[in-house]
C-alpha cells in the first residue's frame, strides 16, 4: 500500500514539474515575441509577461503589483513624465505577434512610450493604478473618468513632485484608413492632438500641442491627424488640461491600428517629445 501512496506522489511531483517547464517555456516565447517587435527592456519585459499572464493582479489587501520596485526606482531618479490612460480599456487591433491573446490596449501602449524616452535618458512613469477601482471607490460612472484621472493626477505630483510633463495617452475609434498612414512601405498610427477649449488657461496648453504637431509635420505630414479643439455640449471640453500647461491629450492611432503601427509612431513621437523639453 505504501509503495502505491509512493508512487502517486512521485506522479503528482512529476505532473508539477511538467506543468511548471510549459508555464516557463510559454513565457520565454511570449518574451521573443515581444523582443522581436519592440525595443524594451527587462523591467518592462517582467511587467508585460507578469501582467498578461494574469500574474500581476493587485491582492486584496491593496499591495503593489510587482512593478512597485520599479517604480520606486523610477522616483529616485526624478521622473518628469507622467504617462497616464484615462480611458485604460481602449484596445488595438490584434495581429500577427498576438499568438498568446495578449491584451494590447492603450496602457501598453503608454509603457512603449515610456521606454522609448528612457532611451534618451528622459524618466517617465506610467499610471498603472485601475481607473476602474478609483471610479468605483468614488462612487463614479465611466462618463466620469476624467473626474478620476484627475484624482490620480493629484496624487502623481504628490508622489513624484518632479513631474512637469502630463500625457493622457488614447486611441480614437475611426476607420483605418482614417487613423492609419504608410511611409516607405512602413505603416504607422496616425496622431490627433485634442485640445479642451473649456480650460480657461487653454492658450497656455495649445501652445506644447502646437510645437508637437509641428514637428510631427516636418518629419512627415503624414503623421498628423492635426488638432481638435473640444468645447460645448456631449464633450468633457477640459481634459483635466488645467492641471498643468503642459498636460496634453494624444490619440495614438485606432481600434483597427496594431500595436506594431502604433510602436513605429511612439517612436517617432518620443523623438519630437524629447526634442520640445530640452528646448524647454
Amino acid at each position: 500500500m505504501g509503495h502505491f501512496k509512493s508512487l502517486s506522489k512521485k506522479k503528482k511531483i512529476q505532473r508539477k514539474i511538467i506543468i511548471f517547464l510549459l508555464e516557463m517555456i510559454l513565457i520565454l516565447i511570449i518574451i521573443k515575441i515581444i523582443r522581436t517587435n519592440y525595443k524594451i527592456n527587462e523591467d518592462k519585459l517582467i511587467y508585460l509577461t507578469y501582467t498578461y499572464l494574469g500574474k500581476a493582479q493587485k491582492k486584496e489587501n491593496n499591495e503593489k503589483t510587482i512593478f512597485k520596485e520599479t517604480e520606486e526606482s523610477t522616483n529616485q531618479r526624478s521622473p518628469t513624465v507622467y504617462i497616464y490612460n484615462t480611458h485604460q480599456t481602449e484596445n488595438y487591433l490584434y495581429d500577427k505577434v498576438n499568438s498568446y491573446n495578449l491584451d494590447y490596449n492603450v496602457m501598453f501602449a503608454s509603457y512603449i512610450l515610456k521606454e522609448y524616452l528612457n532611451d534618451y535618458d528622459i524618466k517617465a512613469i506610467v499610471e498603472n493604478e485601475s481607473l476602474k477601482n478609483i471610479l468605483n471607490e468614488n462612487n463614479l460612472t465611466y462618463k466620469d473618468s476624467y473626474k478620476a484621472s484627475r484624482i490620480l493626477l493629484e496624487q502623481s505630483i504628490i508622489n513624484y513632485p518632479t513631474l512637469i510633463y502630463f500625457i493622457d495617452l488614447h486611441r480614437d475609434s475611426s476607420v483605418y484608413e482614417k487613423t492609419t498612414c504608410v511611409i516607405d512601405n512602413k505603416s504607422y498610427a496616425k496622431i490627433l492632438f485634442v485640445l479642451g477649449l473649456e480650460n480657461k488657461n487653454y492658450l497656455e496648453n495649445e501652445k506644447m500641442i502646437n510645437s508637437l504637431n509641428e514637428r510631427l509635420i516636418k518629419i512627415n505630414s503624414c503623421l498628423s491627424r492635426g488638432i481638435t479643439k473640444k468645447s460645448g455640449v456631449g464633450v468633457d471640453g477640459v481634459y483635466n488640461q488645467d492641471f498643468s500647461s503642459n498636460a496634453i491629450l494624444i490619440e495614438v492611432g485606432g481600434q483597427y491600428n496594431t500595436i506594431t503601427e502604433v510602436n513605429n509612431t511612439l517612436e517617432i513621437f518620443a523623438k519630437i517629445l524629447v526634442g520640445y523639453i530640452m528646448e524647454g
